[in-house]
């Protein structure tokens, strides 16, 4: 499900920047960003040319929400209550380089991406299709609700960032979303429930 949140939320940055660079003078295909591996860019060695001249959407880390483990988990389901393992909340760390030829449209894309992220802070899923995504995975994302936040670096971990991905650092700006639920549809136990009360008691024992 994590790709289909991200592939929404790219979605809904393209569209944001459809409408405000539609008249504009510069050459706009009308996908400005794009979900990839920026380590295989061309500028940092590898060969993806698909990647030349977008904004390129990166995973670089996940990590744990530690306040919400151990929560309880189950649900009603064909007249039973099914038991689940408890959901883990994750944090999803999205980097946005702007891989542009020209550093001024560089500058200019990484821009859109801070507007739309300022005027949208909060994501809920219901009801946002989105094209090559299952209806499974769509009816899963409804249920999702992220906040998404500007996570700044020191200029140290930039540099380690930009090293572990092996290129020339390029304007780019990081983003945590906050509280991505991850669930293995795993039933662990099943109990049925309790329809009625049976209240003829023999006192007479």
């Amino acid at each position: 499900m994590g790709s289909t949140l991200i592939k929404i939320i790219i979605e809904q940055i393209n569209q944001y920047i459809r409408s405000v660079e539609e008249h504009s003078a510069q050459d706009f295909t009308g996908v400005a960003v794009k979900l990839g591996n920026i380590a295989t860019a061309k500028f940092a060695g590898g060969d993806n040319v698909q990647l030349t001249n977008k904004v390129v959407v990166t995973l670089v880390n996940v990590d744990e929400e530690s306040t919400l483990k151990n929560q309880t988990n189950s649900r009603l389901q064909n007249g039973q209550y099914i038991a689940l393992q408890p959901v883990v909340h994750v944090n999803l760390y999205l980097l946005f380089t702007a891989n542009f030829d020209e550093y001024e449209t560089a500058i200019n894309y990484l821009f859109r991406v801070l507007e739309f992220f300022q005027g949208k802070r909060v994501f809920k899923f219901k009801n946002a299709p989105v094209s090559g995504v299952n209806a499974k995975a769509l009816e899963q994302a409804g249920e999702v609700e992220l906040a998404a936040e500007l996570h700044t670096l020191s200029f140290e971990q930039v540099n380690d960032l930009w090293g572990s991905l092996g290129g020339k650092q390029m304007p780019f700006v990081l983003y945590r979303l906050r509280l991505v639920p991850v669930q293995m549809e795993q039933i662990i136990g099943r109990e049925g429930i309790i329809t009625e009360i049976d209240l003829n008691i023999d006192l007479s024992v």
